[in-house]
């Protein structure tokens, strides 16, 4: 927040911004201002938000998956504008010939390839841009089901798991077991209360993300406790309040391609500038006839593979330079990790 606060403050991206905002309002009137009350009774008040001092503590309303994403690709889309913030300037000028995004980050990838010219339109598309983002995150907690207060059973046995075991949430992230291992485990599961468990996202081969629901989570962890209570084995709940990459959301697609398909232009593959690689494929967009509608089915109901996605952009034809759009320091860690693997000898640029 503080980095956003800096650059909202920059008077050169006061356009940006503007354009950014409109964006969101934009988005809360298509889904609905009284809808959006029921899952965002703070509203999203980017704005306000950004207008705080940098010591000015993060308001809770900021905190849920809806204002997180918006934020995340807010600043994506600002460090992206043309200039000398931009990560292209750190690879000496040149120009990618791909692309690729990590889940959120698959939007900001196919907006980093989008034919926009100067800094005028550039603000007008990343307005477009936040809307399109802002509805699909709205819509997708619109449909998903409210999570009932598991039983008090459920729960003691999950708080003697000691004071590690976090907060249940409907996505958690487990480093160490492999695929197989996880497949395994949840195939025994299967449909029980509270749903079923699935996996989100591949980032690494013993790193991957499950989702589905508090309920379910806390229910494969302790019947599983051989394989996710072990020595050098981590799950970590994460603060995602929609449990995305999982077909929990799927009846959230239809809302999306109707907004989209009623308020903009679609973008279709053959447009874009240069290979982007970010779905669950994984393909190459420029083949997609309807970008936004495949980005978001990716995004929210869709297993992502990151091996997957770096393998496919340094493949054929092998780029010279490749923009990874992350997010996050662990997105560009992992891509490291995935080209030393590949012996891949492409070469990153990482927001």
């Amino acid at each position: 927040m503080s980095r956003l606060r800096e650059l909202f403050r920059q008077q050169q991206n006061s356009r940006f911004f503007a354009s950014a905002f409109a964006g969101v309002e934009a988005a809360l009137e298509i889904v609905g201002r009284a809808e959006c009350a029921r899952f965002l009774p703070g509203g999203l008040p980017v704005r306000d938000w950004l207008a705080g001092s940098d010591d000015r503590p993060v308001p809770a309303a900021a905190l849920g998956s809806v204002a997180e994403g918006v934020l995340l690709h807010l600043y994506q889309l600002c460090v992206l504008q043309p200039g000398p913030g931009n990560p292209l300037a750190r690879a000496g000028g040149l120009r990618p010939v791909g692309a690729v995004g990590h889940s959120l980050g698959s939007y900001a990838a196919v907006f980093s390839a989008l034919p926009v010219e100067g800094r005028r339109e550039y603000a007008a598309a990343a307005g477009r841009s936040i809307a399109q983002v802002t509805v699909a995150l709205l819509r997708c907690h619109q449909v998903a089901p409210a999570a009932p207060r598991p039983d008090g059973e459920l729960l003691r046995r999950h708080a003697a798991l000691g004071p590690g075991a976090g907060v249940p949430g409907a996505m958690a992230a487990v480093v160490g077991p492999r695929r197989p291992a996880l497949d395994e485990a949840i195939g025994r599961s299967g449909d029980g209360p509270g749903g079923r468990v699935e996996i989100g996202l591949v980032n690494s081969p013993t790193f991957h993300v499950l989702t589905g629901g508090a309920e379910a989570l806390m229910r494969l962890r302790l019947a599983e406790g051989g394989l996710f209570e072990r020595p050098g084995t981590r799950w970590t709940y994460l603060g995602a309040t929609a449990p995305f990459h999982s077909t929990v959301l799927a009846s959230a697609m239809p809302l999306i391609g109707r907004d989209v398909d009623r308020n903009w232009q679609p973008v279709k593959g053959d447009g874009l500038t240069m290979p982007v690689y970010g779905t669950g494929t994984p393909a190459n967009l420029q083949f997609s006839p309807h970008v936004l509608h495949e980005v978001a089915e990716q995004q929210m109901c869709r297993t992502f593979d990151w091996p997957a996605v770096v393998d496919a952009a340094t493949a054929d034809p092998a780029p010279d330079l490749v923009l990874d759009i992350g997010p996050g320091a662990s997105a560009a860690a992992l891509t490291r990790s995935r080209l030393r693997e590949s012996g891949s000898a492409a070469r990153f640029t990482s927001l």
